[in-house]
């Protein structure tokens, strides 16, 4: 369930609410600055909590996670904010991009570690097996 916390809460002590590593801050700091916030406030939802940053322009909130911020409404916006270097993203949130931060968890959409799909052999008798090395023409 999602409780958010003390709205007034200021920055650092929502980051450190949200358990957002200090690696992490300065960039933060510079992403929140660039855009202008009015109000920051944690929220610990199971699993994955983050941070809430009203925005003044009344542009989608951002939502600052351990790795990443999410809800800059372009790439040019979050690149602007986070500066050189940065690497910014089409985020799961419509319509938004996000920006990774230097210490993160991050894999890029479609990457795979391996594929770790299995096939089977071929029967003597020119079935594929199943996975179990069976053949249902044959056993």
């Amino acid at each position: 369930m999602t409780e958010p916390a003390n709205p007034s809460d200021s920055l650092l002590a929502a980051l450190a609410k949200a358990r957002i590593p200090v690696e992490n801050h300065e960039l933060i700091r510079r992403l929140t600055t660039a855009i202008g916030i009015t109000e920051f406030r944690a929220v610990d939802s199971s699993g994955k909590p983050h941070v809430m940053a009203k925005r003044r322009d009344g542009l989608p909130d951002l939502h600052i996670y351990y790795g990443y911020t999410s809800g800059f409404t372009s790439a040019d916006e979050g690149l602007q904010a986070a500066g050189h270097g940065a690497v910014c993203r089409p985020s799961s949130r419509r319509g938004t991009w996000y920006v990774e931060h230097p210490t993160n968890q991050v894999r890029a959409g479609g990457e795979r570690s391996d594929n770790v799909r299995r096939e089977a052999g071929f029967c003597s008798c020119g079935m594929q097996l199943s996975l179990t090395g069976s053949c249902s023409s044959c056993d």
